[in-house]
């Protein structure tokens, strides 16, 4: 899977983590995202880069969760709706990587090459820089509402300090995406490269290449240890809705509210926001 699904390298100073699933938009299933969560953790103990780069392949950076991959009806409903079911694969998992992602050592950046959805996004706004291939091409969604769930990655808290209030009940309220244009402005993106690039791997490479040219010449320490800093300011409040959010999610998904709209949208009875 390392191989395929998710692939790592790391070149010169930079650990880079690509999702390659283009044909599902980048959307992850359970052990995808765990798999992300283990390289992101990989990378952080690179004992000699300074940079990590989360990329993709094709037109999405990432679709969020492998909605088809939810076979609710091949699981034993005991164990669909136990504690220890949900303890496991939703709340363990989601406060393991939200804390990795935010606790991760070295300058996190993303190469955003397309619409970033879920728990993806979540995930992203916990990186330090941001790049986008096109403003136009790119945009948020955090449709749980629209799925019977609650924020997760530590959005509630994420897209209301980065976004302001009036977005983030847009995006968590109402599940309307935020396009590029309001991203950019809003200083959720770093840089855009607006019609620039055609292909996806362009602009990795000139994400790449522009990134190294920033810290060849810096103190290594010094990156550090003001990435700690920076990071202390937002240390409560992440933690702190971290844990409200897998908590309300967890018994969402006990209560089977996920899995009722999880076959409502696949019979097409409601809408995607997708």
């Amino acid at each position: 899977m390392e191989g395929q699904d998710i692939l790592y390298e790391v070149r010169g100073k930079v650990a880079i983590i690509t999702l390659n699933l283009p044909k599902k938009l980048n959307a992850l299933n359970q052990d995808q995202y765990t798999l992300l969560g283990k390289l992101v953790e990989r990378a952080d103990n690179e004992e000699d880069t300074v940079l990590t780069l989360l990329q993709a392949t094709g037109r999405y950076f990432s679709a969020g969760a492998n909605v088809a991959d939810k076979k609710m009806s091949n699981i034993d409903p005991k164990v669909l709706f136990s504690h220890e079911y949900w303890l496991s694969t939703f709340v363990a998992r989601n406060v393991w990587l939200t804390e990795l992602f935010h606790n991760h050592k070295k300058i996190l950046a993303a190469a955003v090459n397309g619409p970033v959805i879920g728990l993806s996004t979540g995930l992203l706004a916990l990186c330090d820089l941001i790049y986008a291939i096109d403003t136009s091409k790119v945009y948020l969604l955090a449709p749980f509402a629209n799925l019977g769930l609650v924020a997760e990655g530590a959005s509630s808290a994420t897209l209301f300090h980065r976004l302001g209030w009036s977005k983030a009940s847009e995006a968590l309220l109402l599940a309307k995406p935020i396009p590029g244009e309001e991203l950019e402005r809003l200083g959720f993106i770093n840089k855009s490269y607006n019609g620039k690039f055609s292909s996806t791997e362009e602009f990795n490479q000139a994400v790449y290449d522009e990134l190294v040219g920033y810290f060849e010449n810096l103190h290594e320490d010094s990156i550090f240890q003001n990435k700690q800093l920076l990071k202390a300011q937002r240390d409560q409040w992440i933690t702190s809705a971290n844990s409200r959010e897998v908590s309300r999610g967890f018994y969402k998904w006990l209560e089977g509210v996920p899995q009722s709209r999880f076959v409502q949208i696949s019979q097409k009875e409601i809408k995607h926001k997708l």
